[in-house]
This record gives structure tokens, C-alpha cells and sequence, in this order.
């Protein structure tokens, strides 16, 4: 049984911060060569890019979708609406973000939940632990040797240790006021500072569902509603201090910014 699968999606949302399609077919590219059992959910253009990395000798199912299945593509009207709104700018900290300003960039943020469950709900590659990688994810693999096998033996054992837990990383170092707190009140979805990592989460297949539940209602019935629209590594944030009992937790201290995807290759 292959223990892990890694679940990505990469779409063209014409980022507004500046980062070009062009870029991260780069970046996605060399994610592909992760020796690693993918789901991936892209446009059709992109078949022939994973063709070329993984076709016949990597574990990988392919979903189509157009940017009008993005799982909360049908919120992009309600989301841009709060971003546009006067009191949004007022409240947020710093509502320069691209968060904060593009709705497709949250829609593609919190639509990793959803494509989580629906990679664990397929399973095609068998497998107990489901984990979110950023398309673009491979500029922080650093000098990571993709000739090897992904996670590493040591990491497959811990993962089983973990139980049917959600693992993320935390970052020490930076916010200790975040990191340190017992619980974090809903005033943190008008916080810029994350203290949990998006790029690379996840967890036991049976988990899965209750963290797309959780983060689906702190998306469409508190910081919609309250225009408090933020990313969702603050939602991640405010969850891990409400429910611990859920979420197992790597703790960074070396500044590293996917420093959980190293300590997995172990």
C-alpha cells in the first residue's frame, strides 16, 4: 500500500501581485518530479507537462477542471465584494495582500480542503495519508534529491504514530505571541501575520473531512459575512488553537519556510 499521496492544482487566475503563468509552469514542473503518488487537479493545457515528468513510471491521477469548478469558484462574486468594500479596507491588516485584494487567490486558497477530501474520497493510489502540496511548492524543496523516494522511511513510520491527526507547521520564530497562545479569539481573521504554513498540510484520510468542514464555516459563515475575508493559513491558525485535539504539529525553528517538507524526506 502506498502510504502517502500528494494532492495539487495548478490553474491560470491571472495573479494581480505579479507573479506570471510562465513561473510557476517552472515551479510546477519540477514539483511533478517528486517521487510521490499525486492527484492533481488542472486544466487540460497542463496534461502534457505532467506527461512529461510522470507519465508510465510515477503513481499520478489527473482530474480536468475549468476555473468554474474550482469548489468554491461560486463565491468569487460574494468574496470580491467584501475585498471591495470600504470597511474591509479599513479593518484588514495590511488589505495590500493579495488576499485581500483578489478573490480568485482565496477561492484557490480554501478550495486545497475540498480537493483533499475528493483526492481521499477517489484513492486511486490506496493510500492512508493525504497531504496539500503548492504547485509551485518545489521552490522550497532546496537541495532536496528528487532521484529519491518521498517521504523518506522514518517519516512514513511518524505518520502512522500520528493517528488519524491533521498535521501542520507551525512557525515559532516569528509570532511567539500566536505560537505561544492557549486560544486565539475571531479578532485574528483581521491578522496579516500567519503563524501556520499553507503551502504543505495534511493528514489521515479520515480526518480530512472534519477540517473541510471546520474551514468551510469559518469561510462562509464568519469572515464572508463579517468581512473579515482572510487566507487560510490564519484559518488553519485559529483551528489548531481551538481544536488541538485534531492537529498534530511540526514545529519550525530554523526559518525555513516549508522546513515540513524536509523534515519528511528524512
Amino acid at each position: 500500500m502506498s502510504k502517502v499521496t500528494f494532492v495539487s492544482a495548478l490553474f491560470n487566475i491571472e495573479r494581480v501581485d505579479g507573479r506570471s503563468w510562465d513561473q510557476y509552469l517552472k515551479w510546477f514542473d519540477k514539483t511533478l518530479q517528486l517521487r510521490v503518488p499525486m492527484v492533481l487537479f488542472v486544466t487540460k493545457d497542463v496534461q502534457e507537462l505532467i506527461d512529461k515528468r510522470r507519465k508510465d513510471f510515477l503513481p499520478t491521477q489527473t482530474i480536468y477542471q475549468t476555473v468554474d469548478d474550482i469548489p468554491y469558484y461560486h463565491l468569487r462574486d460574494q468574496m470580491q465584494d467584501v475585498l471591495d468594500s470600504a470597511d474591509y479596507k479599513k479593518n484588514m491588516s495590511d488589505p495590500d495582500r493579495i488576499e485581500c485584494k483578489q478573490a480568485m487567490y482565496s477561492i484557490i486558497q480554501y478550495s486545497k480542503f475540498p480537493w483533499l477530501v475528493k483526492a481521499a474520497e477517489m484513492n486511486p493510489h490506496d493510500s492512508d495519508h493525504f497531504f496539500w502540496l503548492d504547485a509551485g511548492g518545489s521552490r522550497f524543496f532546496n537541495n532536496f534529491d528528487l532521484s529519491e523516494d518521498y517521504p523518506g522511511p522514518l517519516a512514513n513510520e511518524q505518520l502512522q504514530e500520528m493517528g488519524e491527526s491533521f498535521l501542520v507547521q507551525m512557525n515559532s520564530e516569528y509570532y511567539k505571541d500566536l505560537y505561544e497562545a492557549e486560544t486565539l479569539d475571531k479578532s485574528y481573521f483581521l491578522d496579516n501575520r500567519s503563524y501556520v504554513l499553507g503551502s504543505m498540510f495534511g493528514g489521515h484520510k479520515n480526518v480530512l473531512p472534519k477540517v473541510n468542514e471546520l474551514i468551510d464555516d469559518i469561510l462562509q459563515n464568519d469572515m464572508i459575512p463579517n468581512k473579515t475575508l482572510n487566507n487560510e493559513q490564519i484559518a488553519l491558525g485559529y483551528l489548531v488553537k481551538k481544536y488541538p485535539d485534531l492537529f498534530a504539529t511540526y514545529v519550525r525553528t530554523n526559518g525555513q519556510h516549508m522546513d515540513l517538507f524536509t523534515e519528511l524526506a528524512e
